[in-house]
């Protein structure tokens, strides 16, 4: 989601902080504490493997009208080791979710460390042993785009496990915020705060060779 058009959900931007106006904020537990990814956030689509790290279980998949997205081969993808670069490959996998959207407290801070130690799980799928890997990005908030559920922050850490890190200082478009309850964070949620979020990691469950 680093390339092409799919760069747009997590871009790097020029832009600077604006001024936060006071704004209540949402118990940061209200948010997604039992870890679970709807099987209604499941994609399927047909692309063309681009590139592939075994190292980490990572492929690239081209997409005509997503561009180039980067995911994990969860454990249910049993046949990764005899995938190779060209194959075309129907694919279940799920985007990013968002788990937390909160104002950044010590509380909501921990919060989200914790999110991320254990990982998710997906709903009603059997034979998964692993957890969805979970990550996270904070910082300061320099727009909100509610309509499409959109933040844009200046990040304070790490970002994507996966991912070369972006450069702390710069600012990040978020990916769109999809459940109810971080729909609900970001109306609470102006420019000018500091915030921390948790997103599951695009993930695959299972890829089958066409050609």
């Amino acid at each position: 989601m680093m390339q092409s058009s799919r760069r747009s959900a997590l871009k790097l931007l020029g832009g600077a902080a604006l001024t936060a106006t006071a704004m209540p904020v949402l118990p940061a537990m209200a948010q997604q504490t039992d870890l679970v990814v709807p099987n209604s956030y499941q994609n399927f689509k047909r692309g063309t493997i681009h590139s592939l790290h075994p190292e980490r279980r990572i492929f690239n998949i081209v997409w005509e009208d997503l561009g180039r997205v980067k995911m994990r081969a969860a454990d249910l993808v049993t046949n990764y080791p005899s995938l190779r670069v060209g194959n075309v490959v129907d694919t279940h996998w799920y985007d990013y979710l968002d788990f937390l959207i909160a104002k950044k407290t010590p509380a909501t801070e921990a919060q989200g460390k914790a999110m991320i130690a254990k990982g998710a799980r997906l709903e009603g799928i059997p034979g998964a042993q692993e957890p969805i890997r979970l990550w996270g990005m904070d910082g300061m908030v320099t727009k909100v785009d509610q309509g499409a559920g959109v933040l844009y922050l200046i990040n304070a850490s790490a970002g994507l496990p996966e991912e070369p890190s972006p450069d702390s200082g710069e600012v990040i478009q978020l990916p769109p915020v999809r459940t109810a309850a971080g729909k609900s964070a970001l109306a609470g949620i102006k420019p000018g705060d500091t915030v921390t979020t948790v997103w599951s990691q695009q993930t695959a469950i299972k890829a089958t060779v066409i050609r």
